[in-house]
């Protein structure tokens, strides 16, 4: 456990500033709604490029994604069946990742793909790659993407940079401790929960760099985000100490499993590991508010430049732009989507 500690203190912290999204559901945008193209297509002010037809690109889309959005375990494909009802004889291709840093190495390291799903606070990192002096991502042509009026404007403002949206907005949600309350008493509403000594050994923490976000919040840092180099230090020493009492470290759905046998019985997780176990596996479990506060994420797609399927990752983007999508995200993932239409009643 020390190991991997060290391992992860090695990347790159960053600076995150995640946009908290409680409360800020705004109508939709005012955009007017464009039809599908196959003609030039502005990619930057005062230029186009002259682009193949859709039916011309090769299609099967290589797609980089988050585990539980490109396995289909919970049936994830009806986000994008939009895209599969117009192009039903393509294959998509998934290769999945466990976080935004690793996901964000891989590509830095040369790795290349259609389009990738990356959260916000990497998005700056992402559009600053360079490949051979030329830019790794595109900016999306909105007038490609049919329901694109209907996302919400304060988040699809977080994907633009530079004057240009380089990243369509899609998920947005929460991470928190979340217990089986048949096997769990917290003493209070806390992070501290994740190292209980009661319950050692049924505790599962993320194999993320975001352990130590959560150890700054507990610690009352000033800005878990942005730590000093000594509060990282400390929050990683802090952590070291409480090894003993976690179990293993997730990296995608096997803490849901873990939960269902008994095997882990407290959790840092995301709010699809709560409706997993409540709704598929039927258990008693309670996500947390913890008093220091919930951490928040948005995610949203981006484009990479040399991609030969440019109107098929517009295609692909508006199905997971679509109400459909939305209602399939929060019915099924507990998630948020910056899709406005959705009926919440």
């Amino acid at each position: 456990m020390a190991n991997d500690f060290g391992r992860l203190f090695r990347t790159d912290l960053g600076r995150r500033e995640f946009l908290r999204v409680t409360g800020v559901m705004a109508g939709a945008g005012v955009l007017a709604a464009c039809k599908k193209a196959a003609k030039p297509v502005t990619v930057s002010p005062g230029g186009t490029v002259t682009r193949p037809p859709v039916g011309e690109e090769p299609g099967n889309l290589e797609v980089f994604d988050w585990t539980g959005y490109g396995d289909d375990v919970y049936g994830d494909a009806a986000l994008w069946k939009q895209y599969k009802d117009t192009f039903p004889d393509e294959d998509l291709q998934y290769t999945v990742f466990k976080d935004d840093d690793s996901s964000y190495a891989k590509v830095a390291a040369g790795r290349r793909f259609d389009l990738a799903h990356p959260c916000g606070y990497r998005f700056a990192d992402w559009v600053a790659l360079q490949d051979g002096g030329a830019p790794v991502l595109q900016p999306w042509d909105t007038s490609l993407i049919s329901n694109y009026p209907d996302l919400n404007p304060k988040l699809e403002a977080a994907g633009v940079i530079d004057g240009k949206q380089y990243f369509i907005v899609a998920d947005w949600g929460f991470a928190a401790p979340m217990f089986n309350k048949d096997k769990v008493e917290p003493l209070e509403d806390s992070w501290s929960l994740l190292w209980d000594e009661r319950y050692g050994g049924k505790i599962s923490w993320w194999d993320s760099l975001n352990m130590l976000v959560v150890a700054g919040y507990y610690h009352g840092v000033a800005d878990p985000w942005a730590m000093t180099d000594s509060e990282l230090e400390d929050m990683k020493d802090f952590l070291i100490e409480k090894k003993s009492l976690v179990r293993f470290m997730w990296t995608g759905n096997e803490i849901d499993q873990a939960f269902k046998t008994g095997d882990v019985y407290i959790a840092y997780a995301w709010p699809s590991s709560w409706a997993v176990g409540t709704f598929y596996n039927d258990l008693n479990l309670e996500y947390m508010q913890p008093k220091e506060g919930r951490t928040s994420w948005y995610c949203g797609f981006a484009l990479f430049n040399n991609t030969p399927n440019y109107f098929h990752a517009h295609e692909y983007v508006d199905a997971w732009a679509s109400a459909a999508s939305a209602t399939w995200l929060l019915e099924n993932y507990a998630y948020g989507h910056t899709n406005t239409t959705v009926d919440l009643t």
